[in-house]
């Protein structure tokens, strides 16, 4: 029997990547800091540039690779071209998004919304929509609908007892945690388009290949659970967090550079 605790912690993750996202861009609609266009091309650039191009690539290209079988096998390198890979996609798409497709949106909320864009439809996408499924599912057969009537339900009844109380609520937590990370990575890629300066989007890459090789190869190598691995990415949460409330002040100085050199000519 799926224990009610289990019900809670998809219902917490549904939230967190379903509702949560669709809120935010419910309020970028009807926002009046005209916030819309940037959150719609985050999204987009995670769409395009995860979806479209890394993942298929991945998984049905690479995999026919005798390199790529090699590397597979080898943990710290694994991770390190996954992240890598993850970095390059997602930091080029998020440079061409900001200096292409929003050219006069380069405010700081221009920032915070496209990547709120940008992590809210890799949470719907990956957790949201799939956490919904499974809720909906079991909430079905716990109130008698027969778990054989549909194929659908069948899997859900048959997966639904691998899915512990813990692994349900981290779902959403880990989530919750990557907002912030995704939001920071979004401010650094813009500063550099605002600054002129290229090496801000390789400082994104970089810090996005050590982020999501950590998720890789910590649970390898140290066989670091799933509560440890939450840890670690609410860490890079904290560290990210605070990077996008300093970083209003960089902001801040470029814009009023601008202007001075606007009245100067």
């Amino acid at each position: 029997m799926i224990e009610n605790s289990v019900i809670m912690g998809l219902a917490f993750s549904v939230l967190s990547a379903l509702v949560l996202p669709l809120g935010i861009f419910v309020y970028c609609i009807f926002s009046k800091k005209k916030i819309l266009k940037p959150f719609i091309i985050g999204a987009l650039v995670f769409f395009i540039s995860q979806i479209v191009l890394r993942i298929p690539i991945i998984s049905y290209i690479l995999p026919n690779q005798i390199w790529y079988i090699k590397l597979s096998t080898n943990p710290y390198l694994y991770g390190i071209f996954l992240g890598l890979t993850a970095g390059i996609f997602e930091e080029v798409g998020r440079y061409i998004g900001f200096k292409y497709l929003l050219k006069k949106k380069h405010r700081y909320i221009d920032g915070i919304s496209f990547g709120l864009g940008h992590w809210g439809v890799e949470a719907l996408l990956i957790v949201g929509v799939n956490a919904a499924l499974f809720l909906g599912g079991i909430i079905a057969i716990k109130s008698g609908v027969d778990y054989n009537s549909s194929n659908l339900l069948n899997i859900i009844f048959n997966q639904s007892a691998s899915i512990t109380t813990v692994n349900a609520f981290a779902m959403g937590l880990e989530r919750m945690f990557t907002m912030s990370i995704h939001v920071a990575l979004s401010m650094i890629v813009l500063y550099g388009v605002k600054s002129k300066q290229i090496k801000y989007l390789f400082i994104a890459i970089l810090l996005h290949g050590i982020v999501d090789a950590g998720v890789v190869i910590l649970p390898q190598i140290f066989n670091l659970n799933i509560v440890g691995m939450e840890i670690y990415v609410f860490i890079w949460s904290l560290l990210f967090l605070y990077f996008i409330l300093k970083i209003k002040d960089l902001y801040k100085n470029i814009d009023d550079l601008k202007y001075e050199s606007q009245i100067k000519d």
